[in-house]
């Protein structure tokens, strides 16, 4: 999308203070309820959804509210319109009409004028005024998805079993077709960076579009974490002396893999990783980053409304004198779409994948 076309909603995020923020985080749970109550009566949109279960608007509501909610504290254009683009491409294999979003972002207007007080529903009724405004390009990004990470030739056809493994789901074959590749250390880095992160990536994108059910995606993921269990000895007699690091997925996210690669790969390379793994609250970081002694934290993050927890956890780490000084890197699929994120909310360093962020801890050491 042009910049052109974003400088109104720039400018609108730009205008909202920190009690709107809030009043419009308290007041989601009503926002929510009034919108759904809203739809439900509102004869003219039969014909936009049709079919499709009024249960599935009411999610689409609520996952709605929480990203808007953290990108008006975030304020990046890019993070929002990408975020927004995403609720459209999850109705498209619905046969629910894109043309339904202008009357959802009016319907959202009324619950902000509803609930909130004057001046933070002016300031944040600009925004949804901008997003129907925008709705023309929305629709063409919904239509017109970013292109996949890339898979080489060579490895194609591993990508291609590995995935039908997944999707059967056969756990032996998904064990098996790792074998037949992974036979070394060396080898390990490449499956994990080069096979299991464009899987899993094609799994988000087979649910998001309605191909495969959200139990599938789960236990894809399931299978995938033991298969990197099974083969992790490889890696676990391997010299660590370059110091430690804990990696960690954002406060509040289940997703974890990433995180988990980047662990692996930092033992690859000579560090003692710690990856705590899922949603560890942001005190057992901080005290595991003083009993370690890390110089690093990494924190992988995949959904963009996990960006403020990950702002909150940065000051926490900051303000608890921990020695030696950590640096924090940061990384994942939230960054996507506005890679200069992570200034802003306080990290260090930002990694585009686990093979960056490996090295960018590399160059530190001495």
């Amino acid at each position: 999308m042009h910049r052109d076309s974003s400088h109104g909603l720039d400018s609108a995020l730009k205008a909202i203070d920190d009690d709107a923020c809030e009043s419009y985080r308290v007041h989601v749970p009503l926002m929510i309820a009034y919108a759904n109550q809203r739809i439900a009566g509102h004869a003219t949109l039969t014909d936009l959804f049709g079919s499709c279960p009024i249960s599935m608007i009411g999610n689409l509501h609520a996952d709605h509210a929480r990203l808007v909610a953290a990108q008006l504290e975030i304020k990046s254009v890019s993070t929002l319109i990408a975020s927004i683009t995403w609720e459209y491409q999850l109705l498209l294999p619905h046969g629910i009409s894109l043309d339904f979003f202008p009357t959802d972002f009016a319907i959202w207007m009324e619950a902000v004028h509803q609930h909130l007080d004057t001046r933070s529903a002016a300031q944040i009724s600009a925004v949804y005024q901008q997003l129907c405004d925008l709705h023309p390009q929305l629709v063409h990004l919904a239509r017109n998805p970013q292109a996949p990470p890339s898979v080489a030739d060579n490895l194609m056809p591993y990508f291609t079993q590995y995935l039908q493994a997944l999707l059967k789901p056969d756990m032996a074959a998904a064990i098996h077709v790792t074998g037949e590749y992974v036979r070394n250390p060396q080898q390990l880095a490449v499956w994990w960076e080069r096979i299991i992160y464009p899987v899993m990536h094609e799994v988000g994108r087979l649910w998001a579009n309605g191909e495969i059910s959200v139990g599938q995606e789960h236990l894809a993921t399931a299978i995938t974490q033991r298969v990197m269990a099974i083969y992790y000895p490889l890696i676990l007699n391997l010299p660590r002396q370059k110091g430690c690091v804990v990696v960690a997925s954002s406060p509040g996210e289940l997703h974890e893999i990433g995180a988990r690669i980047l662990s692996d790969l930092l033992e690859l390379n000579g560090w003692d990783a710690y990856c705590t793994g899922a949603n560890t609250p942001k005190e057992g970081l901080i005290e595991l980053m003083k009993q370690t002694g890390s110089r690093f934290l990494c924190i992988s993050t995949t959904l963009a409304d996990s960006l403020p927890a990950v702002k909150s956890l940065i000051t926490a780490v900051r303000s608890a004198n921990i020695s030696p000084t950590p640096k924090i890197l940061v990384g994942g699929q939230a960054y996507v779409a506005d890679p200069s994120m992570w200034r802003q909310i306080g990290a260090d360093y930002y990694a585009f994948s686990a093979h960056d962020g490996v090295l960018q801890i590399n160059s530190t050491h001495t």
